[in-house]
């Protein structure tokens, strides 16, 4: 049996004591590890740095010693990201990049010169009117860029006749369209103008009537001009007629012509006069009356007698025909439609039937004398002789006829007759005496 060696702790003993150490490794093992973590990254922060500062170069550094420019303890003066060189962060850093002739280039992306960055201006956008709508595109550009902008809304409705159209652009920058670009030199300002227009409302009345040409949206203080139907609308009975404007509600105007200053939202209105015709007719005498009516008027019918060409017989009146029924020659016609007056005439015979009467009536009259004057002669022919009486009664009868109404009749011709010789005798002797 071999002897145990003075000073060396028992195999068994040793184990006991190391696996009371475990959980103490453990946790230096996890620390370590976290600290190399740390530890490369600084490393590979100090690595992207150049390799070569203003006196060595990466082939000629020192190593990992105490003033190597990579010591990750005592960082480099040029190089240590958290205390930084005199030049961080201004400079770029002096040789990182391609490797050409033996030396870095210029070039390190991440650290700018604060001597080589652009310089910056501002772009400002407005409106006017102001703050009317928005303007994209402003802001801040380095000098020698091209920066754009635009109207978000060319037309802005204010209201229902009334509204903002996108005109043009002003300050430092021309143009109509509703975007534009400009190069920015200097600090800058571009204006979006917008135009105030009103609108012009345009209409005919009565219903069915023209309407003039000329309604929309005007700039504010424009002068458009209206015209109006030079001719009348219509038919042969029934028609429109012009008789004038109405502007917002009130009636100025009567001529064809109409300009409206458009210093705010009009309403123009086109006013015309709806008419009717009046036919007066007439076979006999002249009518009067006839022609176009404003509807609901009234117009005045008559007609004249005419003269009858035949003795005895007259025209005489005999009453309104057709749409009117009168039998006044001069009557009232209410003019709600087109309307047509007959005038109707009879013939009166009343005078040539009078002096037919009174010819048959001289005539029987003038009869009726002759025949008792006729009458009356041959009673005084037939009564006695009261001279002859007497000596007819102491005379003798004698044998002798009496004479007859014929024998006295030839007598009393033959007495006409000898009285004529004899009175024509005397004449032709005083005549001779002379």
């Amino acid at each position: 049996m071999s002897k145990p060696q003075i000073g060396t702790p028992p195999f068994s003993y040793v184990i006991r004591m190391r696996a009371s150490y475990l959980p103490k490794l453990a946790v230096a093992v996890l620390v370590l590890a976290a600290f190399a973590v740390l530890l490369s990254g600084q490393t590979a922060q100090v690595a992207a740095y150049s390799c070569q500062s203003h006196h060595h170069n990466c082939n000629n550094h020192y190593g990992w010693g105490y003033n190597s420019y990579y010591y990750p303890y005592y960082y480099s003066y040029y190089y240590y990201p958290y205390y930084y060189s005199y030049n961080y962060p201004y400079y770029y850093g002096y040789y990182y990049g391609n490797y050409t002739n033996g030396y870095y280039n210029y070039g390190y992306p991440y650290y700018y010169s604060y001597y080589n960055m652009p310089t910056q201006y501002t772009l400002a956008l407005a409106t006017d009117p102001a703050n009317l709508a928005t303007v994209t595109g402003g802001g801040t550009y380095n000098q020698g860029s091209s920066a754009s902008f635009s109207v978000t809304q060319t037309t802005i409705q204010s209201s229902a006749n009334t509204r903002y159209v996108f005109s043009h652009w002003g300050g430092d920058y021309s143009g109509v369209g509703s975007s534009g670009t400009v190069t920015v030199n200097g600090a800058m300002k571009v204006t979006a103008f917008y135009q105030l227009q009103y609108y012009l409302n345009v209409q005919g009345q009565p219903q069915g009537a023209p309407v003039p040409q000329g309604a929309g949206w005007y700039n504010v203080g424009d002068t458009p001009t209206l015209n109006s139907a030079s001719q009348p609308i219509g038919d042969s009975s029934s028609r429109l007629e012009f008789q004038g404007w109405s502007v917002d509600g009130q009636s100025n105007q009567s001529g064809s012509t109409l300009t409206v200053n458009m210093d705010a939202p009009h309403s123009v209105t086109a006013e015309y006069g709806q008419q009717y015709y009046l036919n007066v007719l007439s076979d006999q005498g002249v009518p009067y009356g006839q022609g176009w009516y404003d509807a609901g008027s009234t117009a005045q019918i008559s007609v004249s007698t005419p003269i009858s060409t035949s003795y005895g017989v007259s025209i005489v009146f005999n009453g309104w025909q057709g749409d009117i029924q009168s039998n006044s020659q001069t009557t009232s016609v209410q003019m709600n439609r087109p309307m047509t007056a007959i005038a109707s005439w009879r013939t009166d015979s009343t005078v040539l039937y009078l002096t037919i009467a009174a010819g048959i009536i001289a005539i029987l009259v003038a009869a009726a004398i002759i025949a008792f004057a006729v009458a009356g002669r041959g009673r005084s022919g037939n009564s006695p002789n009261p001279q002859a009486t007497p000596q007819a009664t102491h005379s003798e009868p004698t044998s002798e006829p009496q004479p007859t109404s014929e024998t006295h009749v030839a007598s009393e011709t033959h007495h006409t007759s000898h009285h004529n010789y004899t009175k024509k005798k005397t004449e032709e002797e005083t005549k001779k005496a002379d």
